[in-house]
């Protein structure tokens, strides 16, 4: 077992788990009446380098050389630099009605990076495997590739009718900071989390 960086070759099983990390989201924003299945758009870009979808942006947590775990980790600048990559992959695909829902769940329920802070996502472990503390290794990877980067803060959003992943969170030192109300009947609130790296410097 062991954590590495992903590939463009990880796209197929890799996007099957990073959409494990949120569909009711993805369903609602990137709505396969207007465009491609989902799968297939994630796919696309995480075999690309233009998008926060990007293999460049995530690792993967592997058994046996398959892929059973991903997370996804960004500081403000990286994030910042995929917004025109996003938006054109987004609108070719999925037209205004993506970009606007985007947009949107980015405003309301999980925004982007706050400067100074490593921000986590896609943290999904194949069901087949929870239960045996991948994700918690993902994280503790993650807070050490921070603190190497010079950040002392990690930040998550995560829904809060998933009381796994927010007890996981907190167990492992994760505050809440601010919760996000949701603004229709489809998606959850959210709640932005952070959890300092100096104790563990």
């Amino acid at each position: 077992m062991s954590i590495r960086a992903a590939q463009s070759a990880d796209s197929a099983a890799a996007t099957a788990l990073v959409f494990l990390s949120g569909p009711v989201a993805f369903e609602h924003i990137f709505n396969q009446a207007h465009g491609p299945h989902i799968s297939d758009f994630l796919a696309t870009e995480f075999a690309k380098t233009a998008t926060m979808f990007s293999h460049r942006h995530h690792f993967v947590y592997e058994d046996g050389g398959r892929v059973i775990a991903t997370i996804g980790g960004f500081d403000k600048p990286s994030h910042d630099a995929t917004f025109i990559g996003n938006a054109k992959a987004i609108f070719s695909q999925y037209g205004w009605r993506g970009i606007l829902k985007g947009l949107l769940f980015e405003l309301r329920l999980v925004k982007p990076p706050r400067k100074g802070c490593y921000y986590l996502c896609h943290i999904v472990v194949d069901p087949d495997w929870r239960g045996k503390g991948i994700a918690a290794k993902l994280i503790n990877f993650m807070a050490a590739r921070a603190q190497t980067l010079g950040y002392s803060v990690l930040s998550l959003d995560v829904a809060e009718l998933n009381v796994g992943a927010l007890r996981l969170y907190q167990q492992m030192g994760f505050n809440i900071v601010k919760r996000n109300k949701t603004y229709n009947g489809v998606l959850d609130n959210h709640l932005y989390m952070e959890k300092s790296l100096l104790a563990e410097g």
